[in-house]
């Protein structure tokens, strides 16, 4: 009986928590510890965040299982597309890289997917996903969201007009 409350047990679970929001805090700037942060792309790669030290930064922590997180996801392929040559993009997952390859594959949204090795900084810390945070090339939090956005409207592209022309 149990084993097969389980998955929908566990879906439930993921989507109270996904549509959750909490108060994120911004206008902190990144410890200078959290630029050794390392992830890994969908090729086995890895990344330090320092590599997008002193770049206007998109953060986006998600998850496969995630709808709210699914939903967001055109937005940010659309940004992507209008801003990832000015813009440092990480859509970091804490999953299994099997299931984040199968779904890349599977959508084909050719976005800078990222699996976190190891916990994720303190900062960036949030008990809700998607947690988006846009930082500016001094590593300060200038926006941060939890639940859906939609990412591609005009007010988050003219902040990044505007973090870009600073």
């Amino acid at each position: 009986m149990f084993t097969s409350l389980g998955p929908r047990l566990r879906a439930f679970a993921g989507r109270l928590v996904s549509y959750t929001s909490i108060k994120l805090k911004t206008e902190k700037t990144l410890p200078e510890e959290t630029y050794e942060w390392v992830v890994t792309d969908l090729e086995g790669n890895t990344h330090a965040l320092k590599e997008e030290k002193g770049k206007v930064i998109f953060l986006n922590l998600w998850a496969t299982w995630c709808k709210p997180c699914l939903e967001e996801m055109p937005d940010i392929k659309s940004l992507y597309r209008d801003y990832g040559d000015r813009v440092g993009f990480m859509l970091v997952s804490e999953e299994e890289p099997d299931r984040v390859r199968s779904f890349e594959l599977k959508k084909g949204y050719g976005l800078p997917f990222y699996l976190a090795e190891g916990p994720i900084p303190e900062i960036f810390a949030s008990k809700t996903i998607p947690t988006t945070y846009i930082l500016n090339r001094k590593g300060k939090i200038v926006k941060a969201e939890n639940g859906v956005v939609d990412w591609n409207g005009a007010e988050i592209r003219k902040l990044l007009d505007q973090l870009i022309a600073e």
